[in-house]
């Protein structure tokens, strides 16, 4: 059986003649993005060039910093560029040492991003690295990474130009605990004018099946051996024990009435960066404003309630804190007193007390991913127990223990009604 044959391509392939590369490369992965700041800057031109085509669309993953927005930076990027979830995947690209983590906590984050692009995409990403990296740099003990789609580079030592490197014959080196691959990096210096790419030299590529398993595992066949696994719809939450705290609703920022709302004119969306908003409706909405967070995204949006920045050519929105009361007049003040923050995410039990005291929710900053720069995530602190603080997470739309986040706060914020 002759395995089928693809390339990576990126900025340094230069001018790309894709009508070539379609006839040649049965299937082609294209960089998109690396970290969650840079977008390659020939990607929109190469992943357009492909509709249509087997194509997936990788990121150079830098692992010490936040997987979540690198996943969400990849999964914008790629939407934005036009995209088919049906046909078309997604890679990370794992290769980069030099980051000081743990083994452990290097998979933990990795698996942190394969299922947030899987909550967007419907499956999981493939994984590219090599079988030395992946034993010196991470566990592979999770069912999740043992069963990966893995894209494993293994090849000749590289001859010296102008000599193109033949192909390392598949299969791959696999790392201990890994027993089946799915693409083979066979070649670094292959003959990149013959398929079409603009530079002297490709990279080169085998799958690891026939030409219709290949096509049906990018959605094109009936062949069943390689179905994408689908996302399951998450149950409709089911209320706690409310006894001694403020009951308020339980929304999430994934709900579909709102989940896919760009915020603003944002390119962000709700189910990517809506906690705040998402938290901030449903206090409103407890001190009694008939408002949710699909309509309070709307309003922020139309009424300038929005600050927005761009990071990697992403737009982002940030909510203004005073717009409650600016879209609320009569009815909605910000508390002046939450400008604290613990740096330490200690000592802010007092503050959120006081608030509890008047039978308010508060509003907490807490680190979403703990270890590393804080990765911001807000929760609607409700109460405080025997059994130890309790708050709504709106990434879960459930009702949580805050020893969930190690117990730690970084910023209190609040609201009240107006006299």
């Amino acid at each position: 059986m002759t395995l089928q044959f693809g390339i990576d391509i990126s900025k340094w392939n230069g001018v790309n003649d894709h009508a070539k590369m379609r006839a040649n490369a049965a299937f082609v992965f294209v960089k998109a993005t690396e970290s969650w700041g840079y977008t390659d800057p020939k990607f929109y031109a190469n992943w357009q060039g492909l509709a249509g085509h087997n194509r997936g669309a990788y990121c150079y993953v830098w692992l010490s910093d936040d997987p979540l927005r690198q996943a969400n930076h990849l999964c914008d990027i790629v939407t934005q560029a036009g995209v088919d979830w049906k046909y078309d995947r997604l890679v990370l690209d794992l290769e980069k040492s030099g980051h000081g983590l743990s083994k452990a906590e290097v998979s933990r984050r990795v698996l942190v991003m394969m299922e947030r692009i899987k909550e967007v995409t419907g499956r999981y990403p493939i994984l590219y690295s090599r079988k030395y990296w992946l034993q010196d740099n991470m566990l592979l003990t999770d069912p999740r990474l043992i069963n990966a789609d893995w894209w494993l580079a293994y090849y000749r030592t590289a001859l010296p130009y102008p000599l193109f490197t033949p192909e390392m014959p598949p299969p791959p080196l696999m790392p201990i605990g890994v027993n089946k691959w799915l693409f083979h990096q066979t070649c670094e210096k292959g003959k990149g004018r013959e398929v079409g790419v603009g530079s002297y030299y490709v990279d080169q590529n085998r799958f690891n099946g026939t030409r219709a398993e290949l096509d049906a595992y990018f959605g094109r066949g009936t062949h069943n051996v390689y179905l994408p696994i689908i996302s399951n719809p998450e149950p409709e939450p089911v209320e706690d024990d409310w006894n001694g705290l403020l009951k308020v609703k339980l929304w999430s920022q994934h709900d579909p009435r709102w989940a896919n709302d760009r915020m603003g004119s944002s390119g962000v969306l709700m189910k990517h960066q809506g906690c705040l908003v998402t938290n901030v409706a449903n206090y409103l909405d407890y001190l009694g404003i008939d408002i949710d967070p699909h309509r309070l995204n709307i309003m922020l949006g139309t009424r300038n309630g929005y600050q927005y920045n761009y990071v990697g050519g992403i737009k982002y929105a940030a909510m203004y804190w005073k717009y409650p009361g600016v879209l609320f007049p009569d009815k909605i003040q910000r508390e002046l007193s939450d400008y604290t923050w613990y740096w330490n995410g200690t000592g802010w039990e007092t503050q959120a007390r006081s608030i509890l005291s008047s039978k308010r929710p508060a509003l907490g900053l807490v680190d979403f991913y703990a270890g590393g720069a804080l990765n911001q995530h807000w929760v609607l602190i409700v109460g405080e127990r025997s059994d130890g603080w309790w708050a709504v997470d709106p990434d879960t739309g459930t009702l949580i223990n805050l020893s969930k986040y190690q117990n730690k706060v970084y910023r209190i914020v609040s609201y009240r009604r107006t006299l």
